[in-house]
């Protein structure tokens, strides 16, 4: 159990304190219950990400997230509902044993260390104040927004000159952290690829990119996905972004963008990626033609149709890139394909098994567009989308068995990219990543360009310049 999950100590005595001040059974109720949601809400944020409840959290409360979180986490569902009934009735007696038993200066006593038990930075009453800071970051020119980061000299997308360099193919994995890669018996192809190509390994989780949509945001713009607005769907009502993206950089260069992915449901990132100018290509452009799955395809699917895409893209005579995410291994425990049966041996955990079938599938892609030639033009990177989140799981103990990073595996070459692999990398690095190791040339900016300082540490970075960096992402948008 996650120390962080002590958090609702405090919240129960306030929970216990608070009710016992009102006379009347109704307002106690009413008291005891919204407190139980919260204490609910803090714990499950901990269980999915290790902390207390911060933007990411407030972000999926949409009704769609909430939707898809019953499907996949049908045993946590029940486990919430089961802990918050619970709570209610023994909050309920507690508060009117506290209400006789304890007089009214001891109860505002115990009332107080509990707040400031749960004051200190990074603390929940912190993390609720960012929230705060995040969503009411105000709409401004979109010029003096990014000035506030000293972003001044930002070409607008009307502005970006680019030319031609390599294809591209860029593979975001669901949840396939690094640590999957310490195991051999699941993850041989990317071991061996490890091997064979260039790997960052040291690439830290940063905030406002720590979920499938924020992760596809960051490393199509370079900006984490902090943003504007009292909304728990942000992006959705809008046309387009004034951030420069891959898909801007690119199609002026003359780049043929698509993006493959199981459904553009999935957490929203078909509405993202439209948002870039991206062509979409998932089950709806192939019904019929594969199994159903959860969200549409199973990653052999997904990689199968990303083969024949860029076998339809390369004889088109024009430079491609290709934009390719994985699902099945989303948490807990992943979604089984019975057809890997024949080709991956009985693991023992579901995640373990369709971990494996990731592994399989990655390797055999690679070897396709190897033994083709493919990779001869063509330059692909690798890396997961976040860390998998969940608690308790046989997978998440083993991930857990040291420190939880991404990373980055690619066939560019590391004079190319201007990064060796022993540096530190993160995620808003990846847009000129791509760029750089495709030896696209452009004047395309992105937020890292701006931070030169050596050795500065950017997750810290984007830590302390929430509040701004929201203000960007909210006065970059353009509503329909």
């Amino acid at each position: 159990m996650p120390l962080s999950t002590l958090v609702i100590l405090p919240f129960l005595v306030l929970t216990i304190i608070f009710a016992s001040l009102f006379q009347q059974k109704k307002w106690q109720l009413v008291t005891i219950t919204f407190m139980t949601v919260l204490i609910v809400m803090e714990l499950t944020s901990v269980y999915f990400s290790g902390g207390f409840i911060d933007y990411q959290f407030y972000v999926n409360l949409n009704v769609n997230d909430i939707i898809e979180g019953l499907f996949i986490f049908k045993l946590q569902a029940v486990l919430v509902i089961a802990v918050f009934l619970g709570l209610v009735f023994l909050l309920s007696k507690l508060a009117n044993l506290c209400k006789s038993k304890c007089r009214l200066f001891i109860r505002l006593l115990f009332a107080c260390l509990a707040i400031f038990s749960i004051s200190y930075h990074n603390g929940p009453l912190s993390r609720l104040y960012e929230i705060y800071q995040v969503t009411s970051a105000p709409r401004e020119p979109f010029k003096r927004a990014l000035a506030s980061l000293n972003m001044v000299d930002y070409p607008t997308k009307d502005q970006i000159v680019s030319q031609k360099g390599k294809n591209i193919i860029v593979l975001s994995l669901e949840s396939f952290e690094q640590g999957f890669l310490d195991f051999e018996e699941i993850t041989p192809n990317l071991r061996q690829l490890r091997q064979d190509y260039t790997f960052f390994a040291n690439m830290p989780m940063s905030a406002g990119s720590s979920w499938t949509t924020a992760s596809m945001y960051t490393y199509m713009t370079g900006m984490p996905f902090l943003i504007g607005g009292y909304t728990t769907s942000p992006l959705m009502k809008a046309d387009q972004t004034q951030l420069v993206s891959l898909g801007d950089v690119l199609r002026q260069a003359g780049y043929q963008t698509r993006y493959v992915m199981a459904g553009p449901n999935f957490a929203g990132i078909g509405h993202t990626a439209g948002l870039f100018g991206m062509q979409i290509i998932s089950e709806e452009n192939y019904v019929g033609q594969y199994p159903n799955a959860p969200f549409g395809l199973y990653d052999k699917d997904i990689l199968d149709i990303a083969q024949k895409q860029i076998i339809e893209m390369n004889q088109s005579g024009k430079p491609f890139a290709l934009f390719i995410s994985t699902v099945s291994t989303h948490a807990p425990n992943g979604f089984n394909d019975d057809r890997m049966k024949s080709v991956i041996s009985p693991k023992n955990d579901n995640m373990s098994f369709v971990a494996a079938s990731l592994d399989y599938n990655v390797g055999q892609f690679i070897r396709h567009l190897k033994d083709n030639g493919l990779l001869d033009n063509t330059v692909f990177y690798i890396f997961p989308d976040h860390l998998m989140m969940g608690a308790g799981t046989a997978t998440i103990n083993r991930l857990s068995e040291k420190e939880r990073k991404l990373y980055l595996l690619t066939n560019a070459k590391s004079e190319n990219l201007h990064k060796t692999p022993d540096q530190v990398i993160y995620q808003i690095d990846l847009p000129r990543l791509i760029l750089n190791g495709a030896q696209v040339e452009s004047n395309a900016k992105f937020l890292t360009d701006y931070l030169t300082e050596p050795n500065l540490n950017k997750k810290q970075f984007i830590e302390q310049n929430k509040s701004k960096i929201a203000t960007i992402n909210n006065s970059a948008q353009v509503f329909k």
